[in-house]
């Protein structure tokens, strides 16, 4: 492994952690948690998830996680359906609501971050979100969770 990737992903996930994804979290103060968020985040990703596989993936309890989407159903984001593999189980899904709402977070972080690189030559910028893009596709297919 070249020794300058270590460096280099510290400094790329310094600046999403704390300039664009802390952002986006700021974004749902008053209204949801950072762990309802990343529920929600989740949900968005996933399309549907069960509570062990959100318990699993935000690295909390069960009861926890069932206590995190009975709220965001409570709030109309999530509904809960039976799951069809199994009948004794439910999963989540996002409403058009909790889908319409993320969208609004996500516009929100995507000005962010067009002010943020907005100083970058418009050729850099392209490179950048070129760049992003094949790196998400790439570490989809290093997830665990089919996802990263």
């Amino acid at each position: 492994m070249d020794p300058r990737f270590i460096p280099a992903a510290f400094r790329v996930g310094r600046f999403f952690c704390s300039d664009i994804y802390a952002f986006y979290q700021d974004t749902y103060k008053g209204v949801l948690g950072k762990v309802q968020v990343e529920a929600l985040d989740y949900l968005h990703l996933k399309g549907s998830t069960s509570i062990t596989e959100l318990s699993e993936r935000l690295n909390i309890s069960k009861q926890h996680a069932s206590k995190i989407a009975a709220k965001i159903e409570e709030l109309g984001y999530a509904k809960k359906e039976p799951d069809p593999s199994d009948g004794r189980a439910c999963l989540y899904r996002l409403t058009k609501s909790g889908k319409a709402f993320i969208q609004e977070h996500m516009a929100m972080s995507d000005r962010h971050f067009a002010e943020l690189i907005g100083p970058l030559p418009q050729k850099e910028q392209e490179k950048l979100l070129s760049c992003l893009m094949q790196a998400a596709e790439i570490l989809d297919q290093c997830s665990p969770y089919g996802d990263s």
